[in-house]
Order: structure tokens, then sequence, then C-alpha cells
């Protein structure tokens, strides 16, 4: 046991924990007279732990030795897989791997009273297929060094130097490497940045964000490298603003047939794929010809396909930029109209949603409830829901079935490959 002057540091805590089931990405088991959460492991393993931090409704546990194994394992195909802070559940098997992906959200429903028996089967996409990423960049503290490009281990700001990546695209993972011969004409020694790479439909967007504003040698640098490997833009972002460094084509992406400009750093769904079956969802379920709201709409991904079959769409959203491109966008789309509005702080109350015969929302992880509350109160007949949260998910399709709706259908996509994380899209009609 290590000490400190003036302090007695309690011993290290250990204990034996036998796992029973898969939470949001860690097995879990009891240990020590209370539950404890162990990445990396499986129903059936029996393992000596290292307690770590209490939190909710246990303590976080390091698996140093594997007293007995369960089924349900395979081998993780990235070497990265436990160190990089990216995947964690690319030991599963693919059974339990479907199933502890779909757990969670079904806990979630029973927590709120939501019958689990309207989800449907699980759809994945594929793996390579993101493609967006935040990577960390960090130059070499001493000369002769190698710059790092990479993510950051789980509960730590280290940097996990990325050498294959079996999620990304690999336009996107093929940049990794050119990158990291970059980095040291960008930043000083022991300089640390963010690199936000995003693949639109017009070529590599990437945003940096650094501390300081950029050298002239660095701009020289970054313009040669948009040429070198062909990005279609690099914008310089300070907490005091940006610098467009280089557009050499303007960011686009191709929605439903309309060309929307993607402003630096913008959201989007994360795979095409995915994208591809939200769409297809929300145009299913919105009654042909009924007037539409797109609630936090983004870059107008709802929008758009909704007035392709004919409909009156108003897309509503929060951020100015991305209002200005859905606006540019639809300059020539009489059907298609935008606001720009704090949906968190200033939902759309009863009297305007009036006269709206469906609402598709699809807000940040934090949900909705606000908007939820207006919509349950609201002669609106038809809500489809898009979410990544199923926690913030279920307690709004509470507030919107304690109104009056009946919750149809949820429809789970694996949009987020090895990570507990759940892309879902719900209908509800009165």
């Amino acid at each position: 046991m290590r000490r400190t002057r003036g302090a007695r540091l309690a011993p290290e805590a250990f204990a034996e924990v036998a796992i029973d089931e898969i939470g949001a990405g860690d097995g879990i088991g009891r240990g020590g007279g209370e539950r404890v959460f162990v990445p990396f492991t499986v129903p059936g393993d029996r393992v000596r732990v290292r307690l770590g931090s209490r939190r909710e409704g246990g303590r976080e546990g390091e698996a140093l030795e594997w007293l007995a194994t369960g089924s349900g394992r395979r081998q993780p195909p990235c070497p990265h897989f436990g160190v990089c802070g990216g995947c964690s559940l690319q030991h599963l098997a693919d059974d339990l791997y479907r199933d502890a992906k779909l757990a969670g959200l079904r806990r979630a429903l029973a927590r709120t009273g939501i019958a689990p028996g309207v989800v449907a089967p699980l759809r994945a996409v594929t793996a390579a297929s993101r493609r967006r990423i935040r990577l960390g960049l960090r130059c070499p503290a001493v000369g002769g060094g190698q710059a790092q490009v990479g993510l950051r281990p789980r509960f730590s700001h280290a940097l996990v130097d990325l050498r294959d990546c079996h999620v990304l695209e690999p336009g996107l993972l093929a940049l990794i490497e050119p990158l990291r011969r970059l980095v040291p004409a960008l930043l000083p020694r022991a300089g640390a940045a963010e690199a936000l790479l995003t693949r639109t439909d017009s070529g590599i967007d990437m945003v940096l964000e650094v501390a300081t504003p950029p050298s002239l040698p660095g701009l020289e640098a970054l313009a040669a490298f948009a040429t070198a490997v062909d990005l279609a833009r690099i914008v310089w972002r300070t907490p005091h603003g940006e610098v467009p460094v280089v557009e050499r084509r303007p960011p686009r992406l191709l929605l439903s047939g309309v060309s929307v400009p993607v402003p630096p750093g913008a959201f989007l769904q994360a795979s095409a794929a995915a994208e591809r079956l939200l769409v297809a969802e929300v145009a299913a379920a919105v009654p042909p010809d009924a007037p539409a709201l797109d609630l936090y709409a983004g870059l107008g991904t709802f929008a758009f396909a909704l007035a392709a079959d004919g409909r009156r769409v108003h897309a509503v959203e929060g951020d100015a930029a991305v209002v200005g491109a859905i606006a540019s966008a639809a300059a020539a789309m009489p059907r298609v109209t935008v606001e720009r509005r704090d949906l968190a702080r200033d939902p759309l109350r009863s009297a305007e949603l009036a006269g709206w015969e469906a609402v598709v929302f699809d807000p940040p992880r934090a949900g909705a409830l606000p908007q939820a509350e207006a919509l349950a109160a609201s002669g609106v007949a038809t809500v489809v829901a898009v979410s990544c949260n199923p926690a913030t998910f279920a307690r709004d399709a509470r507030r919107l079935c304690d109104g009056g709706f009946r919750l149809e259908r949820v429809a789970p996509i694996d949009q987020f490959v090895w990570t507990p994380h759940l892309e879902l899209i719900a209908v509800f009609r009165r």
C-alpha cells in the first residue's frame, strides 16, 4: 500500500465476482455484497476483480484473473479492443450480442410500464460503416518521438494510438496515418487537439479543434495535406471562432434527392446505411399526404424524405447554421419551410401543433420530455420518435401513452456496432 505524507490511503479492495448478465456494455455480477460492473466479461465468467469507484447501482470492477469462463465469448477482431475506449462488445458471440443490445431497451420500457412485445427484431448495419469520428491528436513532447492519433480509454485522458479500426469506413481509416505525419506541423511540443472527420457525399470534411490559432506554416501544411489526401474542406476551430483553412469542394449531403450543404461539425447519422433504414421507417409511418412537422430536424434527413412524397413539411431546428443549410437546400421547394427554435426550452405547444397530422422528432440523448408532454396534450394523430437513448425514449414514450397515444411499434437499429448504444424508431398513434 502506498502512503502519502499526512494521509492514509485505504488498501485496495478485491472481490470474486460471478457474472450473471450484460448491462450497458459491462458484465454484471455480485461481489463484496454489492453489484459490480466488469468490462469485457460474459455471463458464466467468474473473475477476481479490483473494486473501483461507485456508480449508480453498484461499483466499477477491473478483471484481474479469470477463475472460470462462460460461453458466449468470441475472439475480438480488432487489436485495440479493450484499450481504445471505443467498442465494448466485440468479445460477444452473435446471439449474446443481439440479446445484449436489446436488453437495455426492454428494461427501459419495462421500467415505465410499457410491454416489450412492441419491439421488432434488431436490424444491424455492417461493420466498417461509420462515416464520422472524433480523434484525439497529440504531438510528442521531445524531438524524434512520433505523434499520436487515436481514441481515449474509458475514464482516462490518455490516448491510444490507432493503427486499425473495424467500425470506420475505409476512407476515414486511411486518413489516420497521413494525419499522424501531419500533427507535428500543426501543434507545439506536447500539444493536443481534436479532429472531427465526416465523410460527406462530396468528400471528407475535417474540423480541427485547437486551443490556439493556426500558424502560417501550419496553414500551408494543411493546404498541402487537403490536396494530397483529397479532402473537401478543413476548418480550424478555437474557443474564439473558426478559421476556414481550405475548401476544395463544398461539403454536401444528398438527402432524398436534395443537395444539402453541411456546416462544419453538423450532426448527421453515424452510418449512411442506418440513415436509409430510418428514412424508410419514417416514410412508411407517416400517412400519405399528411402535413408533418420535423422537430429536431438536423439537416432535414426526414423533412426532405417526407416532402419527396408530396407532403407539406415544417422543419424545426435549434442550430442557426443548420437551419441556414436546410433553408438554402429548400429554397426552390415550397412544400418545405424551416424555423429556428430551441425545442428543449421552447417546445411547440398545443395551439401551434393544431393542423399538423403527424410529427417526427429526433432529439439528442437527453430526449424531448417538454415536447413529448406538449404532444400528449395535442390533437396530433401520429407521432414518430427517433432516439439513440432507450432510457430517455422510454420516459418520453410513457408521457405520450399517458396522453392517449398507443405505441404501435419500436424498430431497433444497430447503428453503433459493438457498442452498447442503440438507435431506434417508434410509431405512436391515437
